[in-house]
């Protein structure tokens, strides 16, 4: 479990303070978090299969990357640290594809959460990802209708966030 403070909201999305996100989750609340979603030249999207290590649906395929914002994060900051952590990629530039909120409940977790979605479309040579075996298995690039499909036909093998992000703004 990780000790890590995040950053805690207000029903405005303003800070108030921080948790842990098991103090986040158990209390209800209010945090926020960052979906990245990238892209290659032939619109394909780059998936994530989560480790099967993970505390939160571990083993399910994923966005490309995403995690909660820390305490005093901006965020920026949170997606392109978590574009580094989970896929050892860095030097992008992010677009905002919106925000989004939620109120789920998965098992005791209560995550009531901000979203912020952003969006890379890499137009160089795809890069070789360097994943951290305890936070990502593998990597696939899918085309939109096979990621939809996925989502769409078998729930339990993709996390909250990719069926959020796809029903949003793909």
């Amino acid at each position: 479990m990780s000790d890590i403070s995040i950053q805690i909201v207000d029903e405005n999305n303003n800070p108030v303070g921080s948790a842990t996100k098991q103090e986040a989750w158990r209390d209800g609340l209010i945090h926020r978090v960052v979906r990245i979603s990238i892209l290659d030249k032939a619109g394909r999207l780059l998936v994530q299969k989560r480790s099967a290590q993970k505390e939160l649906f571990p083993g399910r395929w994923d966005n490309s990357a995403a995690g909660h914002v820390d305490a005093g994060e901006s965020y920026e900051q949170a997606a392109l640290r978590e574009l580094n952590e989970e896929l050892g990629l860095k030097g992008v530039e992010l677009e905002k594809l919106g925000d989004y909120y939620v109120d789920v409940t998965d098992d005791w977790r209560r995550m009531k959460r901000f979203t912020r979605s952003y969006k890379i479309v890499l137009q160089d040579s795809l890069p070789l990802f360097n994943l951290p075996r305890n936070e990502v298995e593998s990597t696939e690039w899918m085309d939109i209708a096979k990621v939809k499909e996925l989502v769409a036909n078998h729930p339990g093998q993709v996390t909250d966030g990719l069926e959020q992000v796809m029903g949003r703004f793909f």
